[in-house]
């Protein structure tokens, strides 16, 4: 081999090494700037960007006959950094005043929680609920939820919250709540394309799994 050709072999060998240095560097760089971009998107890194915190419970007024006179107080936060929009309604007599009626559904629970930011559930948390559970609850029919046609939109703010508060039926071993919310995003100006399906469905649940451990007891003698 002449020493022209070597010279040429040696050229294309380093022409390579670099190309891959560059690749990787760049995918580095990709992957460093969405980590970001992921935790400017956070106010607190250790918490879900939208999630329920509980408050306390109490004797409360219900709000329709067919609730018990307990309920549980909880605060919607909002942790990312965009606005987030909730349907709420009135709220029974004698509540906080800055209570808000969120409208929210109570859903059978047929599945466990899924685990939520590589974090196992604790073994309490209950799975679908056995046969035994439905036999000893067969007399208790599952709540309606607060869901009516007429209600307003409420915007939480990034880093703010808002209280609310469900009757203590409304979360057992057999069902739990959902509360559906959407990002407050900018409209567009013209008419919905026909061929674009509407936006993603985004709620947030709480169940019984969620509730501070000394609190079943509680929630038990309702």
């Amino acid at each position: 081999m002449s020493k022209q050709s070597e010279i040429k072999m040696i050229k294309a060998f380093v022409l390579s090494i670099c190309l891959v240095f560059c690749s990787l560097s760049f995918g580095g760089s990709l992957l460093q700037a969405q980590t970001r971009g992921a935790k400017n998107f956070l106010i607190d890194e250790n918490r879900p960007f939208v999630y329920i915190e509980f408050d306390h419970t109490g004797r409360g007024a219900p709000w329709s006959p067919d609730e018990p006179p307990s309920r549980i107080w909880l605060h919607l936060r909002n942790n990312c950094r965009v606005p987030i929009v909730v349907l709420a309604n009135g709220v029974p007599d004698d509540s906080p005043k800055d209570e808000v009626g969120v409208m929210h559904d109570v859903v059978a629970t047929r599945v466990p929680p899924m685990v939520v930011q590589g974090k196992i559930p604790s073994m309490d948390r209950p799975a679908a609920a056995s046969t035994e559970d439905k036999n000893e609850s067969v007399a208790e029919e599952m709540p309606r939820g607060y869901m009516i046609d007429v209600g307003s939109s409420v915007t939480i703010m990034p880093g703010k919250s808002i209280l609310f508060s469900i009757p203590t039926n409304h979360i057992t071993k057999r069902w739990h709540i959902e509360i559906s919310f959407e990002f407050e995003l900018p409209r567009g100006k013209c008419c919905r394309d026909p061929r674009v399906s509407l936006g993603p469905d985004l709620s947030i649940s709480y169940g019984i799994w969620d509730l501070p451990p000394e609190e079943l007891p509680k929630l038990e003698k309702r």
